[in-house]
Formats: C-alpha cells, structure tokens, sequence
C-alpha cells in the first residue's frame, strides 16, 4: 500500500486522504465528506488541533463519525521552537513505542505522519466526546482531583525506575532537545518575562526565576534523577477529557508531546500548581500527594517512602515553571487575544506563590 501523504493543513483532508488513511490503519472505510469543526479556544497552544466530522459512503464499513486531529503550529515560530524541542516527533513516536503498553486511558490513534526535513507532521485521533476537557482557570472537584493523580499512577507505576526506559533512544531525559532549551531559556526566555512579567514578582521570585532560566540543564537534572519513571510533562486539566459516555468519572489524557524520562511527581505538581486556583493548591495539594503514593504502592512501588514523595513534590514544582516562563516571555501579538493573555498572567500568579509556598529556592545554591 502506498504511503498517505502527510497534510500541509486543514485543505488537504479531503475525503480521498481520510479514506486511505483509515485504510492504512486497518479501517475498510470510504469516506464522502470531510468537516473540521472548531474544539475551543484552549486547543492547540503549539499547533492546530481541530474536530473532523466524517461521512461514509452507503454500503460502506462504517468509521468514526467524529476524530481529532492535530497538525503543527500556523505561526512559524511557534512552529520552528515546537520542531527544535520535538514535540511533534515525540507525540508520534509516544504512540509507536508505548500507547499498547499503557494501562492510563488514551484515545486510540487512527493514523500518523512526520517529515520532519519538510517539517509536517500529523496525528488522526479518536474523539473521546461527551467528555469534556478540563478548564485550568476554574479548576476541579477535589474528586476530580483525586481522579487524575490516580490515573498518572497508572502510567508511573510500571514505568519506576524502570531499564527499559534507558534503550528508547527518542526519549528525552527530562526535556526535549535539552541543550536547545537551555540557550533559549538563557538568552530569549529571561529577558521576555522580566520585560512582561519582572515588576510582579517579589525578590525571592526573581531570584528563583533567574537561577531557573540562566541554569535551566542543572535543575532538569535534579528533577529528572532517580526515582524515575515515563512522565507526561504536561499534566494540566487542560490536556485531560473528564467523563465518556453516560458522564462516567473518567480521566483520559491527551497532548504527549512533552512525554519524557523524569520524577512522577514532575505530573502531580503540573498539575496542582498550573490547573488548581493557589487557594485550592494549598489546601488540597497534601492529601492529593498522600492519595497519589497510597495509587503507588497499590500498583507494585516498593523501596519509596512517604517521605521521599513528599520531598520529590516539592522539587518537582520547579517543573512547570518551564511552560510558564516559556509562554510568559511571549509578545501579546503570540497569545491568540484575551484568552492567551488571561492564561499568560494566570499562569505567572500560580507558579509566584508556588515559588514562595515550597520555597524552592532552598534547592539552589544562591
């Protein structure tokens, strides 16, 4: 069978590509139409990520009414630093290497392609509709909450300290393309959130902030050591689907391109210091740590104490510091209107009081 030609953008999805494409994958289905439909403003901060509404041919085996697919970023620079840190790549490969192996729930892929020397690259998903994806700003039910450090559970408990994660030589150790994000951080990252951001934040935070950027490969090392498992680095409500048919309480996670080599608790502090009101963080945060090892013991975690998650949280809130600091360097003219900007500032608020809360400075040498 001949290879499907990647998509350039959202004109070549034509009934013909959706039809070879299912068939390469293993779906007899001849397609007639095909209709992106906008998700919402949150979808696709480093690409376009869109909902296809299909039509079949009468007499045909049917497929999916409804799927998902994401290609690059429009904006070429978000595009160009999205392709040098491989967050295309990974998420593809991410599906070859591990989405069989995985007992957290994930939409099935219908199709992928990558090109990478012409920078195109595409993913065909499964919809996951009636759930509906989280919202970072509001926030969650302390249930909800309890349900998705549960899930990640599912993912880090096979994967801890596991040899195996050492043979997959795509897999980053803690960040993609790290070199890359260093020099970035350093020269281009620091100096766009002090200019945006600088006049909010108190000493500590600045001081903090600074070592962060200008040493960024050192504190990725400290949150990447041992215990280490297969981490989604990007743990946010907003690349979880909350319930499924009949409004199950189920999580399903989405967006892996950031999958990499890492601390769990990397995933539990993205996801309490970026998708909980600080408020709720603080209050909640303790018994959703104690709920997330208790999962890790259950799944077969030995030689890991309660002590040392504890510990490993703490640290681990250094990680979404790198989002924060990256998306809160941007010009307004990057942020996609209000909502970008509203994010942008949010973001910069909650990883503030983290920085104070944890006292993270304690763990570096200034």
């Amino acid at each position: 069978m001949a290879d499907v030609p990647i998509p350039s953008s959202l004109d070549d999805l034509t009934p013909e590509w959706m039809t070879a494409a299912l068939g390469q994958h293993g779906i007899a289905a001849t397609a007639t139409s095909v209709t992106p439909e906008t998700i919402g403003e949150a979808a696709g901060a480093n690409g376009v990520t869109v909902r296809l509404k299909v039509t079949y041919a009468v007499g045909s085996k049917p497929g999916s009414a409804s799927m998902i697919i994401k290609l690059p970023a429009t904006a070429p620079a978000v595009k160009q630093v999205a392709i040098r840190q491989q967050f295309y790549q990974n998420e593809i490969h991410f599906y070859d290497d591990f989405a069989d192996r995985l007992a957290v729930n994930i939409p099935r892929r219908y199709y992928s392609g990558m090109d990478e020397e012409a920078g195109l690259f595409a993913i065909l998903l499964e919809d996951m509709a009636p759930a509906v994806t989280g919202n970072d700003f509001t926030g969650c039910t302390y249930d909800e909450a309890v349900l998705a450090v549960s899930e990640i559970a599912k993912l880090h408990a096979p994967w801890w300290n596991s040899p195996q994660l050492d043979t997959i030589p795509w897999l980053p150790t803690g960040e993609p393309n790290v070199a890359f994000a260093n020099t970035r951080f350093n020269d281009v990252v620091f100096p766009g959130v002090m200019a945006n951001y600088g006049h909010t934040f108190s000493p500590i935070v600045k001081t903090v902030v600074e070592s962060y950027c200008t040493d960024f490969e050192s504190i990725v090392d400290m949150i990447s050591s041992a215990p280490y498992t297969l981490t989604h680095s990007d743990y946010r409500l907003v690349n979880l689907l909350i319930g499924g048919e009949k409004l199950s309480p189920k999580v399903t996670v989405i967006d892996w391109q950031r999958v990499a080599k890492a601390k769990g608790l990397v995933d539990i502090a993205f996801f309490t210091v970026l998708s909980l009101p600080t408020e709720r963080r603080r209050e909640w945060e303790s018994s959703l740590v104690e709920a997330y090892y208790a999962d890790l013991v259950k799944l077969g975690v030995t030689d890991y104490s309660l002590e040392e998650c504890r510990l490993d949280y703490r640290l681990c809130a250094f990680a979404p510091m790198r989002i924060t600091l990256a998306y809160g360097a941007r010009p307004d003219t990057d942020l996609s209107g209000e909502h970008g900007k509203r994010l942008q500032i949010t973001m910069i608020e909650r990883v503030s009081a983290a920085i104070e809360d944890m006292n993270l400075r304690e763990f570096l040498q200034v």
